[in-house]
């Protein structure tokens, strides 16, 4: 695999040209992993070295040393600043999953595609294409092993069900919950909706309403009594 400190690659010692951007996450990541298994490197990613043997933990090392600076390099600049302490390749995978695979703003933007999907026309190679695509992201976040992280992610799921059905009023609102740094819960997010104060729009809406109903009585109950003046007269 390594010999002393240098590695040799197959090919093009870059991983990928389509950088990771924030919002690809499942294409690179899918690119990244062909690129390692294709070089007999895919071990550096999903372990941490500690299952080396001592005399061959510094070989291990430099080679991963080697690896991980290939992986700096399909990072955005944007984004390589929160990415660039981590030094092995295991960790800085480890880090991209956990930032990009579940971010709710990406969930929300996939079930939105989804659910937004519709049939232009007849075309329906193109229909089922986008649609495939749509069910691969969705499904790449759903899909876990333990029982107590599907709930999550179903969780998850379900509040992004609920903020797609908000009122166009409440995007502010929508906005902050899927931009914050912590996702909440079920519950917590049921408490902050429920907390939301009644807009002015609606407030001045609900005062409207019953003034105009007056109003209308008003000039109806005159004109009966003008009818009646002039059936007198």
């Amino acid at each position: 695999m390594a010999s002393g400190s240098t590695l040799s690659f197959s090919g093009s010692p870059s991983i990928t040209s389509e950088k990771l951007n924030g919002k690809n996450y499942l294409s690179w990541s899918a690119a990244v992993e062909m690129w390692f298994l294709g070089q007999g490197h895919y071990d550096h990613l999903e372990r941490d070295g500690s299952h080396v043997p001592t005399e061959k933990a510094d070989q291990w090392k430099q080679a991963d040393f080697q690896l991980c600076a290939l992986l700096w390099q399909s990072v955005e600049p944007k984004l390589f600043v929160s990415l660039r302490a981590f030094k092995t390749c295991h960790s800085f995978w480890k880090k991209a999953q956990s930032i990009y695979a579940n971010d709710i703003q990406r969930l929300y933007d996939t079930t939105n595609k989804l659910a937004s999907l519709k049939m232009a026309d007849h075309d329906m190679v193109s229909f089922m294409t986008e649609a495939q695509s749509a069910v691969e992201e969705l499904r790449m976040f759903l899909e876990v092993d333990p029982l107590e992280d599907i709930k999550k992610k179903l969780d998850k799921f379900y509040m992004v069900l609920i903020l797609r059905a908000l009122h166009p009023d409440f995007d502010h609102l929508r906005d902050q919950l899927l931009t914050s740094h912590e996702v909440p819960s079920m519950e917590t997010l049921t408490t902050r909706l429920l907390r939301v104060p009644v807009s002015q729009t609606q407030e001045a809406h609900e005062l409207v309403e019953p003034s105009v109903m007056v109003a209308t009585r008003g000039r109806g109950g005159r004109g009966t009594r003008g009818g009646g003046r002039g059936g007198r007269g």
